[in-house]
């Protein structure tokens, strides 16, 4: 989830580039399905940059956007939270979509931002997951590991790449909240959902990596609408070490919604 921690946010621009404090949407391609990209921690928009152009081609519009935390921001004076961040995403969504239905792929942290969005947005007619984060596998034993590792990793961060930090600290700081947030998350059971669980995890603690199998086998087992995806030779990167994955999810996700 951390693995680029020390990158650098790249801004993305396009020919029909959205802007709405905080976020830069980048819309790009025609048709009446919109799948809208979500990254992960450290990371930054341009890990969809061999994915997009395919899933584009189909005849779906496509947003990318990096999840740049500004500040001040007026909805974050207490601090950062999850909801926070899915609520800027709602409202930058909602001034472009004009009602399109719309396709949800999250990776990593950014699977607990599409949670919020799924549980909000009747918009939403399905997710792929990439190796991501979904309200059951949020644990105590996750919390704990998230700060362990990372927490003694602020003052190094702070000094080699200072903006970075100011983005990705408060997210790692508010990991106890957000798990609370997320045990109050429920997906709607009917919407389609396929999740795709790398063969590496990015958690190091074998014990935690056990729970969020389970938590992940769970999820896909409570609905019919939901289908597992076992990413073999992959690590949490799983577009850039596995894409074909990712491209053939979506794919039969696009296909299931225009279905409907």
């Amino acid at each position: 989830m951390f693995s680029a921690l020390l990158a650098v946010f790249l801004a993305t621009t396009g020919a029909k580039a959205t802007q709405l404090y905080p976020l830069s949407l980048d819309l790009k391609g025609e048709g009446q399905l919109i799948v809208v990209f979500i990254h992960g921690n450290g990371s930054n928009a341009s890990a969809w940059s061999n994915i997009e152009p395919q899933i584009r081609s189909m005849g779906v519009q496509t947003v990318v956007y990096d999840r740049v935390i500004l500040d001040p921001h007026p909805m974050w004076e207490g601090g950062y939270a999850v909801e926070h961040e899915a609520k800027d995403l709602i409202a930058a969504l909602s001034n472009l979509t004009e009602a399109a239905p719309i396709i949800l792929v999250a990776h990593s942290y950014g699977g607990y931002i599409a949670s919020l969005l799924a549980e909000e947005l009747e918009l939403v007619q399905g997710i792929v997951f990439v190796d991501a984060g979904i309200p059951q596998d949020m644990s105590a034993e996750l919390v704990s590991f998230v700060l362990a590792e990372y927490t003694p990793r602020f003052e190094a961060l702070e000094k080699a790449a200072p903006e970075l930090a100011k983005t990705v600290i408060p997210i790692i700081k508010a990991y106890p909240a957000t798990a609370q947030r997320m045990g109050s998350v429920t997906i709607p059971q009917h919407l389609p959902v396929i999740d795709i669980v790398a063969e590496a995890s990015w958690v190091k603690d074998e014990k935690v990596v056990a729970q969020m199998h389970k938590a992940h086998a769970d999820f896909t087992a409570a609905s019919p609408t939901r289908t597992s995806v076992f990413a073999k030779g992959s690590g949490h990167n799983v577009m850039q070490d596995k894409p074909e994955y990712v491209i053939e999810a979506i794919k039969r996700m696009v296909e299931q919604v225009r279905d409907k």
